[in-house]
């Protein structure tokens, strides 16, 4: 009853705010999307600290060079352990969708202008060894300079139903119970793959940015710790959680969308911890509907101009599960679990 007053109540508070059609790429409620003169310096600002972003001025057509660009980075389907949720036996078993790198290239006209790339990809993690080898691939096909370890931004969505086994430090691959050169290279050669597509795809653009807040898509996984912070912290927010989403709208000097890019803080465990089937989660699929639309039904996943990335912010303590945690089995099955402890009859294991 407590959920669906406050439900009752948001609505009723944004009812006044539209939201468009995807076509439309206005994904927010709240500020429309502001058109401005941005340097690569901002645009880098934005995509480093995207939980956090800056005001943007507008940008007249063609201030920069735009690419993007998609591959399929899916590993192992069968036998290798998921990364995420760090339980031994969430084996793969199969695949749900296909694991991606959505890659874009923003670089300033002329001879000798800065670049940056940014990269989202859907695992769980990167790591120290996926970025060198990464930057080594690139440094072999674009020279030395182009493309370095100061411009190239490689991040993931943070999925808990993708294979591991492919960052080099120990404490990751207990639960996979070693490393799996496969694994890695599947990420590796996608993201260079990704990369290069969107290299080559590079056109003269204009960058749009929209911020505002999104409503009942993420929730505080622990909303009675989050009651320890000072009464007086907790006034300076209305929320327990984060709810501002950020979003980036890619156009060609031609009128045509080139990509976006999104942030918006929340975990990718849509899909549990029984889950044995590779999936990008709630983002991946939120990249796979928009690139649909986009693109069209009749295109291929994975294969269009069109390319959409659902980039992950401050996360922290976020859940996509916004009714919250419930007992799963046992005796409080079907119920909500302890408020103050999470459990289910005394026990954690049931509880999610």
């Amino acid at each position: 009853g407590k959920r669906k007053a406050r439900t009752a109540r948001h609505a009723k508070k944004y009812a006044h705010m539209q939201t468009e059609r995807p076509n439309n790429m206005n994904m927010v409620r709240g500020r429309r999307p502001a058109v401005a003169a941005m340097s690569l310096g901002l645009v880098v600002a934005m995509l480093c600290a995207a939980a956090s972003p800056p005001a943007v001025h507008a940008a007249p057509a063609g201030d920069f060079l735009i690419g993007a660009g998609i591959s399929d980075v899916t590993g192992p389907a069968a036998d290798i352990n998921f990364l995420g949720y760090a339980m031994p036996q969430q084996i793969g078993r199969g695949i749900h969708f296909r694991q991606r790198a959505r890659a874009f290239v923003f670089a300033e006209p002329g001879e000798g202008g800065s670049r940056v790339v940014y990269v989202s990809i859907d695992t769980a993690m990167v790591g120290d060894l996926l970025k060198m080898q990464v930057v080594e691939r690139l440094q072999a096909l674009f020279g030395k300079s182009l493309y370095t370890h100061d411009n190239v931004i490689v991040s993931c969505i943070h999925t808990h139903s993708g294979p591991g086994a492919f960052l080099q430090y120990v404490l990751f691959d207990i639960t996979s119970l070693g490393f799996s050169a496969q694994a890695l290279e599947a990420v590796v050669g996608g993201t260079v793959n990704a990369i290069v597509k969107a290299h080559r795809n590079v056109r003269p653009g204009t960058i749009r940015a929209a911020v505002g807040e999104l409503l009942e898509a993420n929730a505080n996984r622990s909303p009675s710790a989050y009651l320890f912070n000072p009464k007086e912290e907790r006034a300076r927010y209305s929320y327990d959680v984060d709810k501002e989403m950020t979003l980036l709208r890619l156009t060609g000097t031609d009128g045509r969308d080139i990509g976006a890019v999104n942030w918006f803080p929340v975990h990718c465990t849509s899909m549990n911890n029984t889950n044995n089937l590779i999936s990008g989660d709630n983002k991946g699929y939120a990249s796979y509907l928009f690139e649909r639309a986009m693109n069209g039904p009749s295109v291929w996943a994975g294969n269009g101009s069109f390319v959409a990335a659902f980039g992950q912010a401050n996360e922290g303590d976020v859940s996509p599960n916004i009714m919250g945690a419930r007992c799963q089995t046992g005796p409080m099955a079907g119920h909500d679990c302890s408020f103050n402890s999470s459990t289910c009859a005394g026990r954690n294991e049931a509880c999610y």
